[in-house]
């Protein structure tokens, strides 16, 4: 059987059987860094803490943290951040690493300086999903490639 012909019977029988497909663990990190920058460009510090870091001793005190965060960019003219990047690679069975390449707009769409930003971020995977338990810089001048193992 040409190889056409059997991907396209392997394709209907998973369409026929109704499973969709499996993402990749880089894509499932992806769309969380997805789904967290929602969440960040809605200065929502709550669901922040609660659906995404796992960084402080307690959610409230993360949602304090990260309130006086948006507190301090907001005074500086921040509205939203724009993202031009982000990639992501597993470093563990249920640990990853993502990289992002953003800048920090203000209301009237001027970025904030530096107008290229890069955050690196370190995940856990928890029983209640992907959490962020690290945050640190990475050079916005540079490709964001994985770490090395």
């Amino acid at each position: 059987m040409p190889m056409r012909m059997l991907f396209g019977a392997v394709t209907l029988f998973a369409a026929a059987c109704g499973s969709a497909p499996v993402p990749a663990p880089e894509q499932a990190v992806e769309q969380f860094m997805w789904d967290y920058t929602k969440a960040w460009n809605q200065h929502d510090s709550a669901t922040i803490a609660r659906d995404f870091y796992r960084t402080g001793p307690t959610v409230e005190e993360q949602t304090a943290s990260l309130e006086r965060g948006f507190e301090t960019l907001r005074g500086q003219g921040y509205k939203e951040s724009a993202i031009h990047e982000v990639k992501a690679c597993m470093t563990g069975p249920d640990e990853a690493w993502a990289g992002m390449k953003y800048s920090r707009l203000k209301a009237n769409g001027e970025p904030l300086p530096p107008k290229d930003r890069a955050s690196s971020y370190t995940l856990t995977k928890f029983a209640d999903g992907w959490r962020i338990t690290g945050v640190g810089g990475a050079a916005a001048d540079q490709p964001l490639a994985c770490p090395a193992a």
